[in-house]
């Protein structure tokens, strides 16, 4: 494993804006960094760190001296990680134990301290309030990564003295070359990895490997071929045992995602090259029979689902609505 700017897809603005502030001592006391699960906010933490602590003390880390190799091996004394035991909270005993009490202490070996803090967006009202004061007094030498899903769940005080850094979704064909050249897998398995993933470098490197994701896309293309003859009640009843096997709902958006988007490439070109769901072409050539607004309505419902399951609204609500929308737009043509 390295750690460098130029091993991380995508994001230019964002690494030229840490290089560049590492080169003039220009960090600021706290970040939050935004993203999706898997979109990379672990490594580029990581990297600012290894760059940050670097005995070469260059604005990219070099990988050799005694410091890059003990936060690459996760065994640095300045670089700590704030960790938590219940899997849905963060909480201000943990905020308290592991960063306020300790960030008033100097570091043990380089010039600077890092605190990262994985899942900042499960820290309790509690903890955001007891990290508050540090953030507010920062210490000249450390500095503190909040690593979030989905930022809007910290404070507005939490928000408003923090630089946000949101990850943006990597281009397919970068993400294609990557598969390509590291897991050394076909083209066209790379494309259909990418096209999943929708952006998601760390989704797309897991897909490539797994068995189960072919499950799972055999297992949704059998549910789309389905929708138009379910009732109602059958498509709650489909939703439960989804929601009760804690299967992910943002792959299952994706694929619908990629799905429409097979459909309307195909409506509009006649053209199979592009499609990603080759191989179910049948079905997507009766799909496409639905009409341009039906489409653009499906990706309008996709959208609304997210945001609201961003917001914790009830995923079998929220999935059921969605495809009990997919059927009538189907249907409708």
């Amino acid at each position: 494993m390295s750690l460098r700017f130029s091993e991380i897809l995508g994001q230019d603005e964002i690494k030229d804006y840490f290089k560049n502030a590492i080169s003039k001592n220009k960090l600021v006391h706290a970040y939050i960094i935004n993203g999706e699960e898997g979109s990379g906010k672990m490594m580029l933490s990581e990297t600012v760190s290894c760059a940050l602590l670097c005995e070469n003390e260059g604005e990219e880390p070099c990988n050799e001296c005694t410091s890059c190799h003990k936060i690459i091996n996760h065994n640095h004394p300045d670089v700590i990680y704030v960790q938590h035991e219940k899997r849905d909270v963060l909480s201000v005993d943990e905020i308290r134990t592991q960063l306020v009490n300790t960030i008033i202490e100097k570091p043990y070996s380089a010039k600077r301290k890092v605190y990262i803090v994985p899942d900042a967006d499960k820290m309790n009202v509690q903890a955001q309030n007891a990290l508050l004061k540090t953030i507010e007094e920062p210490s000249e030498y450390a500095i503190i990564f909040l690593l979030t899903n989905n930022m809007n769940k910290l404070l507005p005080t939490i928000l408003s003295r923090c630089i946000k850094i949101t990850l943006k979704p990597v281009d397919d064909k970068k993400i294609m070359e990557y598969l390509m050249r590291i897991y050394q897998v076909p083209d066209f398995i790379a494309k259909e990895a990418a096209a999943f993933a929708q952006g998601n470098v760390g989704l797309a490197k897991s897909l490539v490997a797994s068995e189960e994701f072919k499950e799972e896309r055999k297992e949704f293309v059998s549910l789309v071929n389905s929708i138009p003859r379910l009732q109602t009640f059958e498509i709650v009843g489909k939703v439960k045992e989804f929601v009760k096997a804690k299967k992910d709902t943002t792959k299952l958006l994706n694929m619908f995602r990629v799905w429409f988007r097979d459909v309307l490439l195909y409506k509009a070109t006649r053209d199979e090259s592009y499609l990603i769901y080759v191989s179910d072409l049948r079905l997507i050539q009766e799909m496409s029979k639905t009409s341009y607004r039906g489409i653009e309505k499906v990706f309008e419902e996709l959208n609304d689902a997210e945001n609201k399951l961003n917001s914790n609204v009830s995923a079998e609500q929220v999935l059921s609505i969605l495809l009990i929308k997919v059927k009538e737009y189907i249907q409708n043509g």
